[in-house]
Formats: structure tokens, sequence, C-alpha cells
């Protein structure tokens, strides 16, 4: 007799296990990070004075444990701003700047013309 049929048959429930993580009110407070931009958007044939400037604040959401460093933050959100302005073939963002700021910019600065969410991270977009 084999070890396989020696094995008592399983009911299909005991077969898979889902295992449920904790919801993210676990008691764990979350924070955020607000990140502020500056860049300046060209068309490729232009000169870099003839560009569109851009700025904006970027508040991502850091969960409690998370150890993420200053210079990945400020990666993430070069990357999402790259992926909100999708500057396409034709344009390339150049000169761009980016400081950790307090949620205190995000109010001093007024209300965005533009907003944009990526996932759990909120991009304001200003008129400079």
């Amino acid at each position: 007799m084999s070890w396989f049929s020696q094995k008592k048959k399983r009911e299909p429930s005991e077969m898979i296990r889902i295992w449920n993580t904790k919801s993210a009110s676990n008691g764990l407070m979350s924070k955020q990070a607000f990140l502020e931009y500056r860049a300046k958007l060209i068309s490729t044939p232009h000169t870099e004075e003839q560009g569109e400037l851009i700025h904006c604040l970027i508040k991502i959401e850091i969960g409690a444990g998370d150890k993420r460093s200053r210079e990945l933050l400020e990666q993430e959100a070069g990357d999402l701003i790259f992926f909100s302005l999708n500057p396409g073939p034709h344009r390339r963002i150049t000169h761009s700047r980016i400081d950790e700021v307090d949620e205190k910019r995000l109010h001093q600065l007024g209300p965005a013309t533009d907003f944009n969410r990526v996932g759990s991270t909120e991009i304001y977009f200003y008129s400079s």
C-alpha cells in the first residue's frame, strides 16, 4: 500500500486554506509623507526656456512600520508624477526638484487647480 493510499481522503474545504490578513484598521496608525515637486515640461524641439512649469504636492500614505528611505519616497513620487503627466515621446521633464514638506504646506498653497489619485497617493497640481 502506497503512502498516498494510506492518507485519509480530505474534504475540499480542508485542502484549501484561506488566510485573512488584518485590515488596515488594526490599531496601528498610518501617517503621510508630503513632497513638493517642481519641474519644467518642454517639447523636444523647443529650448528649455519655453517649457511649461509643473508644481505639485504629493501626499503619500506610509503604513506603520514602513521603513522606506527618503530617497525611495522621492523616487516613488517622481515616478507617480511622470505616470500622471504622461509626457509622451515628444516632451520631456527637466529641472525637476523635490523637497520634503509638512502638511502645513498643503494648506499654504491653497486650492489645487487639478487633482489626481494614484492608488492611495494624492497629487495636487498648482498653476505656477
